[in-house]
């Protein structure tokens, strides 16, 4: 056995000062030689197909390190991720007035495909950005399956830089993911990406209690001949472990802005209030409390095996109009959905006065992204495997108020998605 070892070691070193091109001979020689000392009697035929398999085995590792090394630190780093959605959609508006009243309905088969890079500069700098299907609209990556084949478009759908000199701050730069705390989607569609500045800082007072700050001041829009429209949001909140299962979230946000009143921007829902020449009639002074209250195994006294339950809700007033929002809601089942067999279930409540918020914010797949309304969500997910699963998603609103462009009171909207993660 330390013959075979030594010869093992004597014929691996051989390999490993070679190139590919003299590997490659190298490696037909090595196995001639062993041949030799098969017939020769120094290796039966068994250690000879042992010591082959192992010198073939670590010879491809020393090759694959060797590439790996030769590639540069910010490709070596580099991470991957992205994900495929499947989705088929259907759509029944009671009462438009594009069909003189009566009743539409809409069908729809769409895809998303999103794939995301992370990748480290040096100890304190990264750089993530992402592509994404979709068009302009910052609220939606979807591609309609439509026009005979036609082919589907994929935008940046993020980019930024993030600086962490310390292990509690964090400084954003870019079009980023929105580093703003929200339990639900009142105020924010999902897909949005914000454009501008941010901070994120933390504090931990003790094992059971941590603070946080999220702020950024975003761009609304370039203007060649007046000032830019902009916000800017400061969010103080706090993290609360009142015990081994249970734990809470608390924040409170204010939303400010600067040649928000009168503005017209791009991507609007048209439901705003606006001022008779299309600019907003009212500005942005907005105060937004959220809270969430989530609990480990919440019936285990009952002997119920459900593994995670979560109650949220948040608030939006806007000074200058004194117009409100809320939404409230529930989380059952599994935190998150990975693997085969766990499920979740998810209750939304919302109700959005017209000039709560700006409508270029909004969930678009509530009645369009549109304040004035108010309407439920029902969502549920089931793992089919680990890392897809299947999603139900339904939506009905009305609107408590008429728009010009619409009397429409009711939208139903379904929703069933096949969900890919890698």
């Amino acid at each position: 056995m330390k013959m075979l070892s030594k010869i093992f070691m004597m014929l691996l070193a051989a390999l490993l000062f070679c190139g590919s091109a003299v590997c490659f001979a190298a490696t037909t020689q090595v196995d001639a030689l062993i041949e030799k000392l098969v017939e020769k009697n120094i290796l039966d035929r068994q250690e000879a197909i042992k010591l082959k398999g192992e010198i073939a085995e670590d010879e491809k590792i020393i090759r694959d390190e060797g590439l790996k090394q030769s590639l540069p630190s910010w490709v070596r780093e580099m991470k991957l991720k992205g994900d495929l959605r499947l989705r088929y959609q259907y759509e029944k508006k009671k009462g438009s007035n594009t069909n003189a009243g009566n009743t539409v309905e809409r069908d729809r088969a769409r895809i998303r495909f999103r794939l995301g890079a992370e990748t480290k500069v040096n100890d304190q700098t990264r750089v993530l950005f992402g592509l994404a299907t979709g068009g302009t609209d910052p609220r939606s990556t979807n591609q309609t399956l439509e026009n005979s084949f036609e082919l589907k478009d994929i935008r940046l759908d993020y980019a930024y830089a993030e600086y962490a000199p310390f292990a509690w701050a964090a400084f954003l730069g870019g079009r980023m993911k929105n580093p703003l705390w929200e339990p639900g989607d009142l105020l924010w569609d999902t897909d949005i990406n914000p454009e501008g500045l941010a901070a994120k800082l933390t504090g931990k007072v003790n094992d059971r209690l941590e603070t946080y700050l999220n702020t950024g001041a975003f761009i609304l829009d370039e203007n060649a001949a007046a000032s830019d429209p902009w916000i800017y949001a400061l969010q103080p909140g706090l993290k609360w472990k009142l015990s081994d299962s249970v734990s809470s979230n608390l924040a409170i946000a204010y939303y400010g802005g600067g040649q928000v009143k009168g503005a017209i921007l791009d991507h609007s829902a048209g439901s705003n209030t606006n001022n008779g020449r299309r600019g907003l009639l009212y500005g942005l002074s907005a105060v937004s409390p959220s809270v969430e209250l989530t609990v480990k195994d919440p019936l285990r006294f009952m002997g119920l095996g459900l593994p995670y339950a979560s109650f949220f809700g948040e608030y939006a007033h806007n000074l200058p109009s004194a117009d409100s929002g809320y939404l409230g809601g529930l989380k059952l089942g599994y935190e998150k959905v990975a693997n085969k067999g766990q499920w979740q279930l998810r209750y939304f409540y919302t109700m959005l006065a017209t000039n709560a918020w700006l409508d270029i914010f909004p969930d678009s797949d509530r009645y369009g992204g549109r304040t004035g309304i108010r309407g439920n969500e029902i969502l549920f997910t089931y793992g089919l495997g680990k890392n897809w699963s299947l999603d139900l998603d339904y939506y009905r609103t009305d609107l408590t108020t008429t728009h010009a462009d619409t009397a429409a009171k009711t939208e139903n909207l379904f929703q069933a998605d096949l969900n890919f993660k890698f």
